[in-house]
């Protein structure tokens, strides 16, 4: 490295299909800049292409089959549960805390990153599945930082409820990271430092293309401005890539129609059918001040048999309105689907499963999958036995719904839902002392890690995915030096308690956000 610092500017959602038409208009400038002095690729995110385990897999350079978390959530077919490995956010070594040991890295917002590790010289954790304390280290700045930037984790506003406001906080978060970010790049000097807007994505679901969106994008090219005045290594990158929905796909929907699940909705039926929602209960205990007498109050089977609006339940409460004795296959959102069979049963119905879903076109005739992976083919590693037997690519427009309880097998896009998808193109830019110009093909988001380690001069694990791509770099640069592998460093991480509590929040941020209905 040539004594530069690298500023890592993490884009929850960002890709060049969003952003071209607002650069070539001029609303953009610095990051067309960035774009036009620099180095870019296409980066393929993990399959599924979703915030978690994407974020996990960039700060690890390993596949979801090395991490054990595949989704929002993981579905254990044998054991009838769908369940988040938590604890195992913290097991594997990213690639700031090697930077940190052989120099210095702040890492501000990333998702996947709470309970905060012992990263030299900061770290403080994101939403949506950081907690509102106990999000940094050292643990005395997260006071700081709410004295001197009055610092929040998470919005306040339920998007749907009101989306004008929820979406002036979003920008505000925006702006915040970035200012918080350039406050402790003054205060503790690191070499390497991330800053993650992970509410950027956000912008995308709800508002796509709008005005909104725009002017979140603005106030990160703002700041981005000042980074390039001070020509630093400056790279751009994201865990997916966003794009507009044109349909709806109910894959639980679909599997019931076609015989491979069952489900046991009479009781959220019944519920439905008088007027008893997730969302109207919401609103009622709210307003008479007992939302949580009334959660300690409900007994278990109600609470897991209370349905949204549009009358599913979905997460753990999927467990409960199962016929698990005539299921054979269950469907998370965006992609992988779950088989409770082994052995030539399990290859009869992926296969079935592919050529059915190859075939499957939505009401515009458009197909719903770009690709069909049997899990075997994607994943690698000790947790792969826990992986999803096959995963959709979703084609571009098409977002897959992984709710229990439709009807309907495709629907519209809701005027208050989402409005953009993930999709697996991401974006990658690199422009400063150290990085070339022009564009890198077959780009992964595993690749970031190791190529970022190189840049520092760090030595890289052994058992990462990812490789060196030394082609981002200038060929004068002393960063093209062979790069040295080894073991991985035990993770120093923390296990915190109230699990059960955090992740009954971390669901209502999901929720809102849109992922779980």
């Amino acid at each position: 490295m040539n004594g530069e610092k690298t500023i890592v500017i993490g884009l929850d959602g960002g890709h060049f299909e969003l952003i071209e038409p607002w650069i070539e208009a001029g609303e953009l400038p610095n990051i067309g800049k960035l774009i036009g002095d620099g180095v870019t690729a296409d980066s393929q995110s993990v399959l599924p292409p979703v915030t978690s385990p994407n974020w996990k897999a960039y700060a690890t350079g390993k596949n979801p089959g090395k991490l054990g978390i595949f989704w929002w959530e993981n579905i254990d077919m044998k054991e009838e549960r769908v369940y988040y490995p938590d604890s195992r956010k913290s097991k594997h070594t990213e690639f700031w805390e090697i930077i940190g040991t052989e120099a210095s890295a702040g890492v501000i917002n990333v998702p996947t990153t709470y309970p905060p590790k012992e990263v030299e010289p900061f770290i403080v954790a994101g939403a949506p599945d950081s907690d509102s304390s106990g999000y940094t280290y050292p643990p005395e700045l997260e006071a700081e930082l709410e004295e001197q930037l009055d610092y929040r984790v998470t919005k306040d506003t339920p998007i749907k409820s009101n989306p004008e406001k929820a979406a002036s906080e979003i920008i505000e978060l925006i702006d915040l990271r970035f200012r918080t970010g350039k406050y402790l790049l003054n205060e503790y000097d690191p070499e390497f430092l991330q800053i993650t807007t992970f509410y950027l994505n956000s912008l995308h679901h709800f508002f796509w293309d709008d005005q909104k969106t725009l002017k979140g994008w603005k106030v990160i090219d703002r700041h981005l401005g000042d980074f390039l005045r001070e020509k630093y290594n400056v790279v751009l990158m994201s865990d997916h890539g966003a794009t507009e929905i044109q349909t709806v796909f109910h894959i639980n929907a679909w599997l019931e129609q076609e015989g491979y699940l069952t489900s046991d909705m009479a009781v959220s039926d019944a519920l439905s059918d008088v007027g008893i929602t997730a969302e109207n209960l919401i609103v009622l205990t709210d307003r008479l001040g007992i939302r949580d007498i009334a959660k300690k109050a409900t007994p278990k089977w109600v609470i897991d048999r209370i349905p949204s609006e549009e009358g599913e339940v979905q997460r753990e409460r999927k467990t409960a309105n199962l016929n698990w004795d005539k299921t054979t296959v269950l469907a998370s959102g965006q992609g992988p689907i779950y088989i409770d069979s082994r052995g030539s049963e399990r290859e009869q119905i992926q296969t079935e499963l592919i050529e059915k879903l190859s075939n499957l076109t939505g009401p515009n005739g458009q197909g719903i999958a770009e690709n069909i992976y049997r899990g075997e083919d994607v994943y690698n590693g000790p947790y792969s036995e826990e992986a999803p037997d096959l995963v959709i690519d979703q084609m571009d427009g098409v977002h897959i719904q992984g709710g229990l309880g439709r009807d309907e097998i495709f629907t519209k896009p809701k005027d208050d839902g989402w409005r953009g998808e993930n999709k697996r193109d991401a974006l990658f830019v690199g422009a400063g002392p150290d990085f070339t110009t022009g564009k890198v093909e077959k780009f992964s988001i595993l690749d970031i890690a190791p190529t970022l380690l190189h840049l520092h001069g760090c030595k890289i694990p052994k058992d990462v995915d990812g490789q060196v791509r030394k082609e981002v770099y200038k060929e004068d640069s002393n960063v093209t030096e062979e790069e040295v592998l080894y073991s991985e460093l035990a993770s120093q991480s923390k296990e915190k308690s109230n699990a059960d509590q955090k992740d009954e929040e971390v669901q209502n941020r999901l929720k809102d956000l849109g992922y779980l209905e």
